[in-house]
């Protein structure tokens, strides 16, 4: 019970009426404000909780590898990222895989296929099921 009192009163009612996001934002917060995040840490919290709307994105993108662990280098490393979008799109157009008009799911597969070395010699062949 001391626990308890000395505990904010909402995060007891909130936990008795079934809400239990108050206390796990806080510890996601916690494991946010660190310098270098520990996707370890982040890959179970993700596994046992729902992730707030709010940090949702981030970490599954530190969790995928999009961006790397260091705060300070999210920046930097999102422009990279858009560059390198920016770069293969343009090359996908001058060699005329793809145009304005070209669906933008066709547009991320011939991405894909250009960024893993799979893209056909010719944009005249047919998609496969791959």
């Amino acid at each position: 019970m001391t626990e308890d009192s000395q505990r904010n009163f909402r995060s007891v009612y909130y936990e008795k009426v079934g809400f239990r996001g108050v206390e796990e934002k806080k510890s996601l917060e916690i494991l946010l404000k660190d310098d270098r995040l520990d996707t370890e840490k982040l890959c179970t919290f993700s596994q046992r909780f729902p992730l707030p709307s709010m940090y949702r994105a981030l970490v599954w993108k530190v969790l995928l590898g999009i961006l790397p662990p260091h705060h300070e280098s999210h920046a930097k490393v999102m422009m990279y990222r858009k560059e390198q979008y920016l770069d293969v799109l343009h090359a996908l157009k001058v060699v005329r895989f793809v145009s304005d008009a070209t669906p933008q799911a066709e547009v991320y597969l011939r991405m894909y296929q250009l960024e893993s070395g799979k893209l056909p010699r010719s944009p005249s062949f047919p998609l496969e099921p791959d």
